[in-house]
């Protein structure tokens, strides 16, 4: 029994084997040589095979791992700028508000015959478009910053001025003969906006409009003598 066995375990490897009958015995040597050359042409076998292959195992793992923290890193960093991206839009609407109640009241300050308000381009997402500024003059007619007249593109781009100055106010100013288009009594408002706003900063303003100047505390003349400068100061 125990041969039998033995010749059975033996046999094991061969039972899905398949015997082919009536071959010719050169055909088989002529496969085997065939055989023989191919084994040949394989060359020899690798002994540090297995060691190589554990290398590049745990290469491979390594890499595996920096790809899935890399991926974690880039969902967080994705998550952190939506996030920022959000905060940024509340921060800029809180702001734009804020703005605009402080340009219509200012507007309403310099003249009493229109309205001013601010307008988003893109209410939705504020941040991929412009403002505009829309005037509402008496009988409903609005119109763009564009269509007004000079005397009035200047008031309404000094209420903006000092609308964004409240928000958030700077130490000093420097006016360049803003009142340029003004006539004597948007002037007068003005010259009054100035002096309130120039109670919390310091204000130099370059003017020739005698409306102005009267406003101001401290007055500096530049004249012309025998071809030399000459800056004379009052204060008032």
């Amino acid at each position: 029994m125990a041969e039998i066995e033995a010749a059975n375990k033996e046999f094991e490897q061969y039972k899905n084997g398949v015997i082919k009958r009536n071959i010719n015995p050169d055909e088989l040597k002529d496969k085997i040589r065939e055989l023989e050359k191919d084994l040949s042409s394989i060359g020899n076998v690798n002994l540090r095979a297995l060691e190589v292959y554990e290398n590049i195992e745990t290469e491979y793992k390594q890499l595996v791992e920096k790809r899935d923290k890399l991926l974690s890193e880039k969902q967080d960093v994705i998550l952190m700028m939506q996030e920022i991206e959000s905060k940024k839009k509340d921060i800029f609407m809180k702001c734009y508000k804020e703005i605009d109640r402080n340009f219509q009241k200012i507007f309403s300050h310099l003249t009493t015959k229109a309205e001013a308000t601010l307008s988003l381009e893109n209410i939705e997402n504020p941040l991929e478009g412009g403002m505009d500024i829309l005037v509402k003059l008496p009988g409903n007619k609005i119109l763009d910053l564009k269509s007004l007249s000079g005397g009035e593109k200047t008031l309404t781009a000094l209420a903006f001025i000092f609308a964004v100055q409240e928000h958030q106010p700077s130490s000093f100013y420097l006016l360049d003969e803003v009142d340029a288009a003004l006539d004597k009594r948007n002037s007068e408002m003005l010259a009054r906006l100035i002096e309130k706003y120039s109670e919390k900063a310091q204000y130099i303003v370059i003017s020739h409009n005698d409306a102005i100047i009267t406003g101001a505390e401290n007055i500096y003349g530049v004249s012309m003598q025998e071809g030399i400068s000459k800056v004379i100061s009052l204060k008032v």
